[in-house]
């Protein structure tokens, strides 16, 4: 049996029909992970302005400790990275900043579950959909030169319903790329923000640092 012959027995079994509801399931699957990750984001979008502000006004007066109890019970990428920071703020600025880059690249994995499997699904569901009208083509060309009998109208149905499995596959595909554009935009929004603030705490502690060097020197 070659190929062509496997596909047309392919498509007289009913692929399509399995095709169809394949990306039903997807869809499912897809608007769960988009509510689970609404949900996820709206939890833990955090307050970086507030963030900010606690740290200058402790760091001000010279006391990371104060920053991190107040930081204590906030949520966001911002506040788990920054207080990552503040634990490690005695071993000095170089530790704290690969403390922070890493707690950065930790807490982004949280962020980032289940976004892959959202741009899978944008990427391939219209495929999956293709191949499911290439399908149902097939079958509908088969009968139309088996059986002599099957008129115009016949065949117009078996080609709409073919087409029905590409609108599908573009219907699963395009909320699942909206959002994991959505959610991408978010994240690069929450990690700009955290870099920001760990830029905003290492000059701080630079700051102190260097005056406690010219005062010691001073003196």
């Amino acid at each position: 049996m070659d190929i062509t012959e496997m596909m047309v027995k392919l498509s007289l079994s009913g692929a399509s029909t399995w095709v169809m509801w394949f990306m039903v399931l997807l869809s499912v699957v897809s608007i769960t992970v988009v509510i689970e990750r609404v949900i996820f984001f709206s939890r833990n979008a955090g307050e970086p302005a507030a963030t900010e502000a606690i740290l200058r006004e402790q760091l001000s007066k010279g006391s990371p400790e104060a920053a991190l109890k107040a930081l204590q019970g906030k949520v966001g990428l911002d506040v788990r990275t920054i207080s990552a920071g503040l634990q490690a703020a005695d071993r000095g600025t170089a530790a704290m900043e690969e403390v922070m880059t890493g707690a950065l690249k930790v807490e982004r994995l949280r962020y980032e579950r289940g976004l892959a499997f959202l741009g899978t699904i944008g990427n391939n569901a219209p495929f999956i959909g293709l191949f499911g009208t290439v399908v149902e083509i097939i079958r509908a060309l088969h009968e139309l030169g088996e059986k002599s009998g099957v008129g115009a109208t016949a065949v117009m149905g078996r080609l709409s319903e073919a087409l029905a499995a590409t609108a599908v596959g573009l219907m699963v595909a395009l909320p699942a790329v909206a959002s994991y554009n959505y959610f991408q935009r978010r994240l690069r929004l929450f990690t700009t923000a955290t870099e920001a603030l760990t830029h905003t705490l290492k000059g701080y502690l630079l700051s102190t640092s260097n005056h406690g060097g010219k005062n010691g020197q001073g003196s």
